[in-house]
């Protein structure tokens, strides 16, 4: 045999390719569901952490997470029109919910609400008894879309927490939106102002002023050299508080 041939050597080039390709291909099969099952524990984790039952850098077992988790969280379904939680849902049914709802709609502008119409909650109980209520938040950038956990009191009005964990910001600079500082300034801000109109959470180009009673009670320093990813926020956050306002009223009431 030729080994010098352009035959061989096109045919051992298309053979060492095929073979690593295959065995690449088994290696990402086989490692799916623990990749699926290590990021639904992360997200459980920054669930917990929004609301306070977990401290940023805290180190427990995969096991003492899972039993914390499902002791103190509850996942409740809400139809984002009529602000209802679902009885006999659970948290996997909302895509099932929206899917179908999508398929069903003719009009685009009507698809496009119903593949977000159904929505998770999670309830979470502090040790006092006393409910957090954590809402899942999401929404473009900079660079990409950042999802998070917005943690509100009792009151259904106070922020309790929130956490940016999934993103593709600049590192220094959008990038510090996960950074426990910035975040830990989120805690206490009301959602609502005097008249208990819906005015969210804004994120302010530059620190603010605690004098102003507007800034002290709405609004977040802004990160240096990050002003489209702060507008994001500030943008996608009223959205999502928007999307849940008819459920957080009921639970107001």
């Amino acid at each position: 045999m030729n080994t010098s041939s352009n035959g061989y050597v096109l045919g051992f080039a298309v053979t060492v390719c095929v073979t690593i390709s295959a065995m690449l291909a088994a290696t990402a099969t086989s490692l799916a569901p623990e990749q699926a099952a290590a990021a639904e524990l992360d997200r459980q984790k920054n669930v917990m952490m929004a609301a306070g039952l977990l401290k940023a850098g805290e180190v427990k077992s995969k096991e003492e997470l899972v039993k914390l988790y499902n002791d103190r969280i509850k996942e409740v379904v809400v139809d984002t029109v009529d602000g209802k939680a679902l009885d006999g849902k659970a948290a996997g049914d909302a895509d099932k919910l929206n899917q179908d709802g999508a398929a069903a709609a003719k009009d685009p502008a009507d698809k496009k609400k119903a593949e977000t119409r159904y929505r998770v909650v999670a309830q979470a109980k502090g040790d006092d008894g006393s409910s957090t209520y954590v809402l899942p938040i999401s929404g473009k950038g900079l660079w990409s879309t950042i999802y998070g956990y917005l943690a509100l009191g009792g009151d259904a009005a106070t922020v309790k927490g929130v956490t940016f964990y999934k993103h593709g910001e600049t590192p220094g600079l959008g990038g510090e939106c996960e950074n426990p500082e910035w975040c830990a300034k989120w805690v206490g801000k009301s959602i609502l102002d005097e008249s208990k109109q819906l005015v969210g959470v804004i994120v302010k180009k530059g620190s603010i002023d605690p004098a102003i009673p507007e800034d002290k009670r709405h609004k977040v320093d802004g990160l240096s050299g990050a002003t489209i990813t702060c507008n994001g926020i500030t943008k996608f956050v009223k959205n999502d508080l928007t999307a849940f306002d008819k459920y957080l009223a009921s639970v107001r009431k």
